[in-house]
């Protein structure tokens, strides 16, 4: 077994050519855009599920040249990300000034020497503007008009206060099945994210001198268990990345189970904790022992039963829930076969139990991942539950929400990276062979032949990037990345 799953060494520095895979029945539009793409570009999924893991070629990094930035090198890349990023910020706020010029029936344009608006409601019209231009946007713009932007912006315009913007995320790397990420550091998908939120920053100082003042939410641990000294570790990290970057004077990162008791005080946290309790038992009864996915449909409808509709309306459903926690929890190891093949194997039917084909050792790994992906689901429920039984959500103190896992009405719908719009922590940092700061799951990016880059920023433990092979070089007795990517590297403008 081991032995038909290993990679081949010969392979694992040419570009992907679809001869190398088995053929399959009815292959969707993704796995052929995967298997026969340029490996100088992404896969542009949204989720492992939408990727054909039982296609996908994993290579050895041992059997790869390896990659290191050197301190030159890093700063190079850093400083061409952040040139890059304030020219785009100065763009952003040059064409919102114009926009607000324009539309107060002044002249616009450099020959007429705009200035930032002075009216409060012209001043929330610009910044709007900035906040729905694509360079952000997520989902339909919608879900955030003009109408909402200065119910939310205005009482701080008018008091020249900076606005506070939230937003919730950088919980930790899902690194757990090998599949999305190497470790559990924040790699340059994280410091990009950073990025974007000081061009947002930057931008919108330029037209309302108070600016910005960014809230960030870790929501690591907040809806299920997980590892205190990790989450501190990437936290430590992310904050290391926000004073490079020049962000650690704008944004604030705050614990979000620390903000929220704080909201709700020592009775209101003591009482959302009861409820999240009960709300556990009452599920662990409903959903009963693990199942297949299209099972989880049934949990749902026996708590619409139970629990009001008011309750459930703004909460995702077991069956959504679970449905991502299972391509995000561990994978049980097997002696003597590469973890991220046996992975892919595993994964790509997660919930296929029955097959006379299937071995006993991948039923088991099916059966225990599933498990743990249905018990991480009762949690995350529970929680979400407890969070409406409170109102936690009308506790905030007025803000601006980024909604950045997907747009809803009230909330400004934000793209970190652009693209697929995967979160940053959900894979790993890459250049693709345009300089496109990308974030991308690692198991394509292996499959595509990209290389680890390894950098003192992290240590040696987990790269801080990936690229293509084609854009590294050999020279001076080592492999490196191609100087021009990284004199070009750049954040996605859509």
């Amino acid at each position: 077994m081991a032995g038909a799953l290993a990679p081949s060494r010969i392979a694992s520095n040419r570009l992907c050519h679809s001869g190398d895979l088995a053929p399959i029945n009815g292959a969707t539009p993704t796995a052929l855009a995967l298997t026969n793409g340029p490996a100088l570009t992404i896969s542009h999924a949204r989720s492992l599920r939408a990727l054909p893991l039982h296609l996908l070629r994993t290579s050895s990094w041992a059997d790869q040249w390896p990659v290191r930035l050197d301190a030159t090198e890093l700063a190079t890349l850093l400083s061409t990300l952040r040139a890059g990023s304030d020219a785009a910020s100065a763009r952003l706020a040059e064409n919102a000034i114009g926009y607000a010029t324009g539309s107060t029936g002044g002249l616009a344009g450099p020959h007429f020497g705009s200035r930032p608006p002075k009216s409060p409601h012209d001043v929330v019209a610009a910044l709007h503007r900035i906040l729905t231009r694509s360079r952000f946007l997520k989902g339909s713009r919608s879900c955030f008009p003009l109408d909402t932007a200065v119910a939310q912006m205005l009482p701080f315009v008018q008091a020249r206060q900076p606005i506070t913007v939230l937003t919730i995320g950088f919980p930790f790397k899902q690194h757990d099945n090998g599949l999305k990420a190497a470790g559990p550091w924040p790699d340059l998908a994280e410091l990009g994210a950073l990025l974007r939120l000081k061009e947002l920053h930057d931008a919108v100082a330029a037209v309302y001198p108070p600016g910005l003042r960014l809230v960030v939410l870790n929501d690591g641990g907040y809806s299920r268990p997980r590892g205190w000294s990790e989450m501190r570790r990437y936290r430590r990290q992310l904050r290391h990345y926000a004073q490079l970057i020049g962000l650690d004077d704008a944004a604030r990162f705050c614990d979000q189970s620390c903000f929220v008791a704080q909201l709700l005080g020592a009775r209101g946290w003591a009482r959302r904790e009861q409820y999240r309790r009960r709300f556990r038992e009452l599920i662990t009864v409903l959903a009963g022992n693990p199942r297949p996915l299209d099972s989880a449909t049934g949990v749902d409808q026996r708590l619409v039963e139970k629990l009001p509709g008011a309750l459930l309306a703004n909460v995702p459903s077991f069956h959504d829930i679970l449905s991502s926690l299972v391509y995000s929890v561990p994978v049980p190891a097997r002696a003597g076969v590469e973890p991220r093949r046996w992975a892919c194997e595993v994964l790509a039917w997660p919930d296929s139990f029955g097959a006379p084909e299937l071995s006993p050792e991948v039923t088991s790994a099916r059966r225990e991942v599933l498990g743990c992906a249905w018990q991480d689901t009762v949690n995350f429920l529970a929680a979400s539950l407890a969070d409406a039984a409170v109102g936690v959500a009308r506790r905030f103190p007025p803000h601006v929400r980024l909604a950045t896992v997907a747009s809803r009405p009230g909330c400004s719908g934000f793209s970190y990276l652009g693209g697929s719009t995967l979160l940053p922590w959900h894979g790993t940092g890459c250049l693709d062979g345009r300089g496109l700061l990308c974030a991308e799951f690692l198991v394509s990016l292996d499959h595509r032949n990209f290389l680890p880059v390894y950098s003192d920023l992290i240590g040696d433990d987990q790269p801080l990037l990936m690229v293509p092979f084609a854009r590294t070089q050999y020279t001076q007795g080592r492999r490196r990345v191609d100087p021009t990517l990284l004199t070009t590297a750049r954040l996605r403008h859509r």
